[in-house]
């Protein structure tokens, strides 16, 4: 699994890389710029306005499962924001689809409902 992980974050900067220069034949290396400096921006905005709407959530939020998840969209907005910090086609995908409402509180839905069935697991054994 960590040889599957490492080969997946050395692969991906180098298509990244590939498919820059690919689309900075196409339509232009001063474009391709362009696009990755305004990808930077607007995933900065998102990510702040994104931010203060999880940060306002958890200030709400009263139970321990509304927390986590809180917590865990919160990481999913860090994540999502280095992602489009990094110049890339692959790594603004993405972060982009990350930093979305719908996507990131899904992701965090099935990641907490994964972790409460296991803890029921553990403890139907004991």
């Amino acid at each position: 699994m960590i040889g599957l992980v490492l080969l997946f974050l050395l692969l991906v900067p180098f298509i990244d890389l590939y498919l820059l220069v690919k689309i900075s034949n196409i339509i232009g290396f001063w474009e391709v710029i362009a696009i990755i400096l305004i990808t930077g921006m607007v995933g900065a905005e998102v990510m702040r306005r994104e931010g203060a709407y999880v940060l306002k959530k958890a200030q709400r939020s009263v139970t321990a499962g509304e927390v986590t998840r809180n917590v865990l969209e919160g990481l999913l907005l860090v994540g999502g924001g280095i992602l489009l910090l990094l110049p890339g086609v692959i790594s603004d995908i993405t972060g982009l689809s990350i930093i979305v409402r719908p996507v990131r509180e899904r992701i965090a839905a099935r990641i907490t409902n994964k972790g409460s069935k296991n803890v029921q697991i553990e403890f139907q054994r004991l």
